[in-house]
């Protein structure tokens, strides 16, 4: 059995950014906007340390409708261990079916609201439905939020840079039947 990573806490440090952080950022080459939170310049940071690019906005707004709180600034991979981390198992399991469907048509930038995407009943059908399915479930849960932005290798532009990226297994129960869920409602 894999070793777990720590669930990372739902908050968000409102308060101004610490000298140490500004400090920090320019030993690394980064310039951190006037008015900023500590949280946001710790996002900032985990972005640049983690070679993460910035989640997108509707994916932002999707966290935040869920009741998870996130900088502006939150890198992709992060904001995702984020949202697996907290949400309710139905919508653990229609957002993982979501990003295989978003893994397979390669969405753009601006997209990433699954709630607002025009397949949305479909996902939620998904997560309803295999909730209540331990194996599935099981399967799901031996992926990290961050390995359900892609699956297996492929090559990606990120932070402007084509790159191989290496995500989660394309092998598992969850995945497979997410994907033949998704070619049966001709999705992908």
């Amino acid at each position: 059995m894999r070793s777990k990573r720590e669930k990372l806490p739902n908050r968000l440090d409102l308060g101004p950014v610490a000298e140490r952080q500004k400090k920090y950022a320019k030993s690394i080459g980064l310039v951190l906007p006037e008015g900023i939170t500590r949280g946001d310049a710790e996002a900032i940071i985990n972005c640049e340390l983690d070679d993460d690019e910035r989640a997108v906005r509707g994916l932002i707004a999707y966290a935040r409708n869920k009741g998870i709180k996130c900088s502006d600034y939150v890198g992709n991979k992060y904001l995702h261990n984020l949202i697996f981390d907290h949400l309710e198992e139905k919508d653990k399991v229609a957002f993982f079916c979501y990003c295989v469907y978003k893994f397979h048509v390669k969405m753009a930038e601006e997209e990433g609201n699954l709630e607002e995407d025009i397949y949305s009943d479909l996902f939620i059908k998904f997560g309803e439905e295999k909730a209540k399915d331990y194996y599935f479930t099981a399967s799901m849960d031996e992926y990290y939020g961050e390995q359900i932005v892609y699956f297996g290798k492929c090559e990606r532009v990120i932070n402007g840079k084509k790159t191989t990226v290496y995500g989660g297994s394309n092998l598992t129960r969850a995945y497979k039947e997410a994907d033949a869920y998704l070619k049966a409602n001709e999705l992908i």
